[in-house]
């Protein structure tokens, strides 16, 4: 087989194909150019759809003012809530009040009513009335009888000593001792009006007094006992004399 060569003109047959002198022998890299795309109309800002006003920013100092409030209106409203729950603890005289109120007795046996005339069995039946005992001593306004008996109250019983002495005209003046001091209320009365135009005291207790147009009634309260001092409105005018001569009498072991 044989092999055709081809040569240019000119050239020696035996002789091998050579570059050209000022060819290089390595292509030098260069990084391809990238056209930069071009730049797009930008597009004017669009309005609303709805004809809602567009909203505006608001100012720095608006805002600065608005956190301002927040936190002071915060603020009050914790001192609020501290005041109330202040004012909703009780002082200690009215935790004082709660304790009395809950060792408040009750009387749940009733005793025998006894009754006597004079002072000559008077100390036992404050012997048994159990608490001291509101009491007159004077010689020309005689004990004309004395009650011990008790009333039904609040489930149980409210045990009460009358003491009734004489006027020289014939009416009476009524002490009554009464426990427990809750029961106060069993002198109630409609036709009583409070009057506080002058300061009593009964054995050496704070009164207040009440009036209807027959008679005066001072209220005094113990630790142990109320009591009260009746008086017809004829001799009101002798009342302040003749608390100065009441007293609280012990009971006695009968």
């Amino acid at each position: 087989m044989q092999i055709r060569h081809h040569y240019a003109q000119g050239t020696p047959q035996d002789a091998q194909r050579r570059p050209p002198a000022s060819m290089p022998e390595q292509v030098p890299l260069k990084k391809p150019a990238y056209r930069k795309p071009p730049a797009r109309d930008s597009l004017p800002p669009q309005k609303p759809i709805t004809d809602e006003p567009a909203p505006k920013k608001h100012a720095v100092w608006k805002i600065v003012v608005k956190r301002f409030f927040q936190v002071l209106g915060l603020l009050l409203a914790l001192v609020m809530v501290y005041v109330f729950l202040l004012m909703g603890e009780p002082d200690e005289n009215d935790q004082l009040a709660t304790q009395s109120t809950a060792q408040e007795e009750t009387i749940r046996v009733p005793i025998a009513a006894g009754e006597v005339t004079g002072t000559a069995d008077l100390g036992l039946l404050a012997a048994n009335f159990g608490k001291p005992v509101l009491a007159l001593y004077v010689a020309n306004l005689p004990l004309q009888k004395a009650t011990l008996f008790d009333t039904a109250f609040r489930g149980g019983y409210a045990r009460r000593l009358t003491l009734n002495y004489t006027f020289s005209d014939g009416m009476v003046l009524t002490m009554e001792s009464i426990r427990p001091t809750a029961a106060v209320s069993l002198l109630a009365d409609d036709r009583y009006r409070l009057n506080v135009d002058s300061l009593y005291t009964v054995a050496g207790l704070d009164a207040v007094r009440m009036e209807s147009d027959v008679q005066v009634c001072l209220i005094a309260r113990g630790s142990e006992a109320v009591y009260a001092v009746l008086c017809p409105m004829a001799h009101a005018e002798e009342l302040s004399a003749l608390l100065k001569l009441t007293s609280l009498m012990e009971p006695s072991t009968p």
